[in-house]
C-alpha cells in the first residue's frame, strides 16, 4: 500500500508539472496571437510596401536612363 501511495504521488507530481507547463504554453500562445503576430504582420506589410516602392523607383530610373541613352 505504501508503494502504491508513493507511485500515486509520483504520478500526481508529474501530472501537476505537465499541467503547469501546459498553462505556460497557453500563455505564450496567447501572447503570440495578441501581440507578436499582429506586430510582425504590420512590419511585413510595411517592408513589402517599401520594397514595392523601391522596385517602382528603379523601373522609373531604368526607363529614364533608356530614354537618355536612346536620345
Amino acid at each position: 500500500m505504501v508503494r502504491a501511495a508513493a507511485e500515486h504521488a509520483a504520478h500526481q507530481a508529474a501530472a501537476d508539472l505537465l499541467a503547469a507547463e501546459a498553462e505556460r504554453t497557453r500563455q505564450r500562445v496567447r501572447a503570440l496571437r495578441r501581440h507578436w503576430i499582429p506586430r510582425l504582420r504590420s512590419e511585413l506589410t510595411a517592408v513589402e510596401l517599401a520594397l514595392e516602392e523601391a522596385e517602382h523607383e528603379e523601373a522609373v530610373r531604368r526607363r529614364w536612363a533608356a530614354t537618355l541613352g536612346a536620345g
